[in-house]
């Protein structure tokens, strides 16, 4: 049965937020509730997620039903938001906001308000195996939207409960918006195995966070390569989590040295350490390592997850995953949703790899401008877009994972401050990861565009991919 079949888990406790506890038969009742509201049919809305009961009942609800959410912050950029409704006509939005010209409230909850569109749906239904939308981009708000079916999230759902060993005892807590694949997989794989999330909205960094983590007994922590530089510098023997069993990561490469601590750390404290490797359009997990190789591979993005397969092309060096979790294909207007399934199975990751010869892979670069800032995978070209726009100069940027680097030239020099202001305002990306460099000259190519690959030489990331 798919995850959104809470019934099938009954009086278990699914979700913990402060001191209420909704067991599965609730939850269910609670998402059917929600997805009353929403218009008749099959239809497609925008759904802003906030870490809330009421959000995680509406998506869930949706799924139920045959509506297509699109999963975003919360605090998206109004602009960024308006873009979507007329990219994409929905038929509902449930946001933090007020309705948009051509919507009407219908239901105002306790953090979200349901508006619904007023003239008749457009004349494409989204495609029956379509039943939800992540934006390529993270956080950006791109119009680019990855189509996850139903059956890809559910079986990347289990095999993740495999690999990970989750069972119904297991207690996840929210580190991670729910609107950003990993923090949506994170709620899916508990759900999935009868086990519980508890919601919270605190940083690591408050006492609040680790009373709650204390208080309902948490057996996992997640996080991508920012949150462990955080545990690093507190110290796992500070955490004082007794019933904690397991430490995973994802949404970018961690630093060896990480590794090398958290794989040595969490043996001296009897936790299972996992380095995940994964993208949204695989729904979104592709590989991991093993935790008793951890030491022995580190490095390493892994081996597949159960039902999935690895490849290399031979002619460019691209890994090539192949599984039941991989995307319908994207979308960039309405019209697209109708459209069946694009991929068959088969993603080309955008990143270069190699194979050791235990069958473990190892990134070497990328085929395509894309970063991944504090998880979220951010298009280089679209940053280089707005902050052009935004200076009124020819910015470009390059870098590397949490560490974008805008390039401003000749006699118009870009503030780091400003830029850094810029991309926090717009993306909701942490300015800590943003820096900028005044060059007197663009480093170019004989063909005369961007040479990329001296930028990125500049960054101190090595050679470009």
């Amino acid at each position: 049965m798919p995850f959104w079949n809470l019934e099938q888990h009954g009086s278990r406790i699914a979700l913990v937020d402060g001191d209420q506890q909704l067991d599965f038969t609730t939850l269910a009742r609670l998402a059917d509730q929600q997805a009353a509201a929403l218009p008749a049919g099959r239809g497609m809305g925008l759904l802003c997620m906030p870490t809330s009961v009421e959000a995680i009942a509406l998506y869930l609800g949706a799924l139920r039903t045959g509506q297509v959410p699109l999963l975003l912050q919360p605090d998206i950029d109004p602009d960024l938001l308006a873009d979507l409704v007329e990219h994409y006509q929905p038929d509902w939005v449930a946001s933090t906001g007020e309705a948009a010209d051509g919507y009407q409230t219908v239901q105002r909850g306790t953090v979200l308000a349901l508006h619904v569109r007023q003239a008749a749906a457009p004349a494409i239904a989204p495609h029956p195996d379509l039943a939800l939308l992540l934006s390529t981009s993270g956080s950006t708000g791109s119009s680019k939207l990855v189509r996850l079916s139903g059956s890809g999230l559910d079986a990347n759902a289990e095999a993740i409960v495999a690999y990970l060993g989750l069972q119904p005892s297991d207690r996840a807590i929210t580190t991670l918006p729910l609107a950003y694949s990993f923090g949506m997989s994170i709620l899916n794989s508990h759900l999935a195995c009868g086990g519980s999330v508890v919601l919270s909205n605190d940083s690591l960094m408050t006492r609040e966070f680790w009373d709650a983590a204390r208080t309902h007994a948490i057996t996992s922590l997640s996080g991508v390569p920012a949150t462990f530089e955080i545990l690093r510098r507190m110290g796992l023997a500070r955490m004082q989590l007794p019933s904690m069993r397991m430490l995973t990561q994802a949404g970018g490469r961690l630093r060896d040295e990480l590794v090398q601590y958290f794989a040595t750390a969490s043996q001296e404290h009897g936790l299972a350490f996992y380095v995940m490797y994964g993208q949204t359009e695989a729904s979104p997990r592709i590989s991991y390592v093993p935790t008793d190789r951890l030491l022995d591979k580190i490095g390493s993005i892994g081996i597949p997850i159960p039902g999935g397969r690895m490849q290399v092309d031979a002619a460019s060096g691209e890994l090539v995953y192949s599984g039941p979790n991989v995307m319908m294909g994207y979308a960039v207007e309405r019209a697209d949703l109708g459209n069946g399934d694009d991929m068959h199975g088969v993603l080309r990751t955008g990143d270069l790899v190699r194979v050791d010869d235990d069958g473990f892979h190892y990134i070497i670069g990328r085929a395509k401008r894309f970063l991944k800032i504090s998880g979220n995978r951010v298009n280089l070209d679209e940053v280089e877009a707005m902050l052009s726009a935004a200076l009124g100069q020819q910015i470009v940027c390059s870098g590397g994972d949490d560490d974008l680097v805008a390039f401003s030239h000749g006699d118009a020099i870009a503030e780091q401050g400003q830029v850094r202001q810029l991309v926090q305002a717009r993306y909701k990306l942490f300015g800590g990861h943003v820096r900028a460099i005044h060059l007197d000259a663009l480093p170019l190519m004989a063909s005369g565009k961007v040479d990329y690959q001296s930028l990125r030489q500049m960054t101190g990331q090595g050679a470009a991919t």
